[in-house]
């Protein structure tokens, strides 16, 4: 089984997550997703998309694992079992 910190060594280089968020607001939606992910534990996230429907907000989030020129984990893990 693979531990909680290491599953992010596959990922190649982003994590979308997409859910419906009750709120009062697309800015409301907003903030309560970015809050999500960082508690989460990602600290890079973007707003892919963002649509307020009334009772709430579908929010799709982008959470940047490795960026260009970053040391990729799964490049690492690439290596070390050729």
């Amino acid at each position: 089984m693979i531990k909680h910190a290491d599953f992010l060594d596959y990922i190649l280089d982003s994590l979308d997550v997409e859910t419906f968020i009750a709120c009062k607001s697309e800015e409301e939606g907003k903030k309560l997703g970015l809050a999500m992910m960082e508690n989460l534990g990602f600290k890079d996230v973007d707003v892919v998309f963002i649509e307020f429907l009334g009772s709430g907000a579908r929010i799709r989030l982008r959470a940047n694992i490795y960026k260009p020129g970053d040391s990729y984990g799964w490049l690492d893990l690439y290596q070390k079992n050729k």
